[in-house]
Order: C-alpha cells, then structure tokens, then sequence
C-alpha cells in the first residue's frame, strides 16, 4: 500500500484540529486519476438531449480505479450520470475521478451517484474549468462505504462562469465521510452555489470542508456555501469547517449551516400521525437523500438508489 494526502485545504487550519486533510492508504497498483480515461463530448456523446449514463461495478475484493474527462462545445448542453455501484458486503478499494471542462456559453450537468458496498474505501475527485458563461452543476448522492472521500475543485476561469452543487449523504455505523469542496473565482462576476445535505447516525464521522476563493480581478463575484446535517446518536462526530479567502473588494461570500438533531415539535408531530421515532428519523434522513435523487432524469437510477435505502432502513 501506498499513503497519499487529499482533501487538504487551501488555508491551513490549527493542526491539533486535525480536518486540514487527510491521509488514505491506497494499493500500489492504483493509478489515480485512471489511465486512459472515458472521453465524453457534447458533439459526439449528445443524442436527442437525453442523458449520457456511465455506470461502474466494482466485484469484490476488486480494486479499481475509472476516469472521465467530459467536455461540453461552446454553446453545446450536455448532461451525464455516472453510477458507482457494489455488492452490499463488498471489499475493495474504488477511485472514479471527473474532469469537466466547459467552453463559452455551455451547460454542463454531472450527477455522481455512489452506491457502494460497507466494506469499501471510495476516492471520489471532480476537476471542473469553466469559461465565460459557462453553467455547470456537479450533484452527488453518497451512500455506503466504510471510508469516503469526496474532492471538487472548480475553476471559474471565464466572464459570468457559474458552478452549482448538491451532495446528499447517510453516515451509519463507523462509516467516515470526507468532503472537501474548493471554488477558485478568477472571472468577473463568476458564481457559486454549494449545498450539502445529510445524516449521521450510530458512531458515524462526517467532514465538511469547503472554500471560496475570490481571486483578485474576480470584481462582482459571489459565492455561497450551506450545509444541513441531521445527528442521530450523541456518538457521531461531525466537523465543518466553511472558508472564504477574498482578494478582492467588490465580491460577496456567504455561508450557513444548520447542524442538529430533529427537533421536539417535529418528533412530536410526526409521532402524533403514526410515525415510531425510529420511523420519523428514517423519514427524515431519506427527505435529505431525495432533494439531490429528484433531479436526476433516469427513472432506473432512481429506482437503485431508491432501493438501496430501502435495504438500509429495512435493518
């Protein structure tokens, strides 16, 4: 095995917090990104404005490593879906990195939908470069996996370039997520948009990470991060660590977080039309997986996803 260092933070953090990154044993033959990566072209990949589907099996105790690079033309729209799927008791070690590069007045959406097996360790990286105008939005559904790591660097390189992102997560058990979320703004007048929605339950650990970064000569930019975490067990850990650095004086940075357990009236109401505590927690957990789940356009990925959390509820 070999130890490489993700997640880390543009602006280094005290170290005895320890969420400055984080280091993850890797097997020597993984190449990360992957060698040889999927291609997907807005002129050659776009048919009838459907989406393009990629999915990933990962058998067990297999370890794999994929990669996209999906470019979307000047002008072009484009929409892709790429699942990641194992066997509920699956081992292994799985990394699927994107590199999204969006050219002049393009609209580019990613969904990455990890279904994964609990004894999985998962490496999930998006690279996104948007030019002027350019629209992208990367939304993630992330279930499963006794370690994920979650990595989205954007670049907002172009006059009005925007990125938008949504990430819905369950951590059970002694599942660690790990997010990190940096978005560079060097255009004028760029935007950004992040959500992060989830649950933690049992003795589950969760990290949030996310910086925006105002650049100098991004006059007229605004970015905005806000995370919703829902904690279930006095044993969970949960970490946030929000940042915007700012070179520059006309821009606007905001960001929120609302990180609780469910509150007394609402236990109460729920209870009161039917519900077992346990059932208005479930509920409440699979209403944070569905806001990122409605959007994606595939009834059959929907259904696995769907079905997944059924299995986990179920036990």
């Amino acid at each position: 095995m070999k130890e490489i260092e993700i997640n880390k933070v543009p602006s280094p953090t005290w170290s005895w917090l320890k969420i400055d990154g984080k280091k993850v044993s890797v097997p020597e033959e993984l190449k990360i990104p992957a060698e040889n990566p999927e291609i997907i072209n807005s002129k050659k990949n776009l048919k009838d404005g459907e989406p393009v589907i990629l999915e990933y099996s990962l058998q067990n105790g297999e370890n794999k490593s994929v990669s996209q690079i999906i470019q979307a033309e000047e002008g072009d729209e484009l929409s892709v879906i790429i699942l990641n799927e194992s066997e509920k008791d699956a081992e292994g070690f799985n990394a699927n990195s994107t590199k999204v590069i969006a050219k002049p007045f393009s609209k580019v959406t990613v969904y990455k939908v990890h279904l994964l097996g609990e004894n999985l360790t998962q490496i999930c990286q998006t690279e996104v470069v948007a030019d002027e105008n350019a629209k992208v939005t990367v939304n993630h559904i992330l279930l499963g996996a006794k370690a994920l790591f979650m990595e989205t660097k954007c670049d907002l390189n172009g006059y009005k370039a925007s990125f938008n992102s949504e990430l819905s997560y369950l951590a059970e058990k002694e599942e660690l997520k790990d997010f990190n979320y940096i978005v560079n703004h060097f255009g004028k007048k760029t935007d950004c948009n992040m959500n992060v929605y989830g649950t933690l339950r049992d003795k589950a650990e969760k990290n949030y990470r996310g910086t925006i970064d105002f650049k100098n000569g991004c006059a007229g930019s605004v970015g905005e991060e806000t995370e919703d975490a829902l904690l279930l067990s006095p044993e969970v850990k949960n970490n946030s660590l929000p940042v915007i650095l700012c070179r520059e004086e006309d821009v606007q940075g905001e960001h929120g977080a609302t990180i609780g357990r469910i509150s007394e009236e609402m236990l109460y109401y729920m209870e009161s039309r039917g519900f077992s505590k346990k059932q208005a927690e479930n509920a409440c957990a699979r209403a944070k997986i569905q806001r990122v789940l409605s959007k994606i356009p595939d009834e059959n990925i929907q259904k696995k996803v769907s079905d997944f959390l059924e299995n986990i509820f179920e036990e």
